[in-house]
């Protein structure tokens, strides 16, 4: 099975109307079956901060640019 990388997924979900803030993004990773350990990389306030700065962007921007980081 070849799955999309936990922090790419992040960053993608992070791009949803779904998902507010981190808590959003690391709850909707486990629903889509990411370990523990792999979640575990959004315990480092940097990935947070930044996670939760992408969440809070307008959603209107990534639609225009779906490749945006």
């Amino acid at each position: 099975m070849n799955r999309t990388h936990v922090v790419e997924r992040a960053y993608q979900l992070a791009r949803t109307q779904n998902c507010l803030n981190t808590g959003d993004v690391v709850k909707a990773l486990s629903g889509e079956g990411y370990s523990g350990a792999e979640i575990s990389h959004f315990q480092g306030s940097s990935i947070r901060a930044d996670l939760n700065r992408i969440c809070k962007m307008p959603k209107a921007e990534f639609e225009a640019t779906p490749d945006a980081a």
